[in-house]
């Protein structure tokens, strides 16, 4: 791959990097192998309230669980289902990595809560892009007597990136997608067409719950650099986003 090639890396890979299987995370080591890797701090915050907010969630299990082999139960039982399932696969990777006991689970989850998962992040990067300027991307999980906190929700009322701004000079790419997107058969891509539409009236429209809950992919399609591939897991949405942008998936060879 020439060195000239420039990858972004969307939050289902970084997550990927962490969670999969060896074989896996081999693979994406050999697909990056001699590129330019670039993310964002818009993909970070949303890598801290999923893979990093899980985390802490899989600490308390274990913390308030009284045998080891209750906690897959305590994960199924969870009512966020993503949630559970990012969790199952952070147990997952402890296992992989030898650590069962008790004490050990705890200690080595401080060392993800509180910097090994960001550190993850960072590995190969080469440019953390920040057009977006998330405040989210700036948090980091706080102790909160035995456990911690992480902030991972803002509101539209207070000010805290430059979305909105980012999102009003892209009015053309918003109007194709408003427009190419109207009547999808998938349902959030439809609800994606629909919140472009309002965009297009009012970007503040962006901030606060409807960033963080409906416009990840659509901002991540928005900020990803014409000269640079998306590599991501989750091409159901990409696909249409980025053919109706003009921009590339990166397919990886095997």
């Amino acid at each position: 791959m020439s060195a000239s090639t420039r990858i972004f890396l969307d939050t289902t890979v970084q997550i990927e990097r962490v969670t999969a299987t060896r074989a896996c995370q081999e693979e994406i080591v050999r697909a990056l192998a001699g590129a330019q890797v670039i993310t964002s701090t818009y993909v970070l915050g949303e890598y801290l309230r999923t893979l990093v907010q899980d985390a802490l969630v899989l600490y308390n299990l274990v913390l308030q669980t009284e045998q080891p082999h209750d906690v897959e139960t305590r994960i199924a039982q969870l009512l966020n289902k993503k949630s559970a399932s990012r969790c199952l696969l952070l147990w997952a990777s402890l296992h992989r990595a030898g650590v069962y006991e008790p004490a050990n689970l705890l200690r080595t989850l401080r060392v993800y809560i509180e910097y090994g998962l960001i550190n993850r992040f960072m590995v190969g990067i080469d440019e953390l892009l920040d057009a977006t300027a998330c405040g989210l991307a700036r948090e980091h999980p706080a102790p909160q007597g035995e456990t911690y906190r992480l902030r991972t929700q803002c509101t539209r009322l207070v000010k805290e990136c430059d979305l909105a701004e980012r999102l009003a000079e892209h009015r053309p790419h918003l109007r194709t997608l408003a427009d190419g997107l109207k009547d999808h058969p998938d349902a959030a891509l439809a609800r994606t067409g629909v919140f472009c539409a309002r965009l297009l009236e009012d970007p503040d429209v962006a901030r606060g719950r409807n960033c963080t809950w409906y416009l990840g992919d659509l901002v991540i399609a928005l900020e990803l650099p014409s000269d640079a591939a998306l590599y991501t897991t989750n091409r159901r949405h990409f696909e249409p986003l980025c053919s109706l942008l003009g921009r590339q998936i990166y397919t990886p060879q095997t």
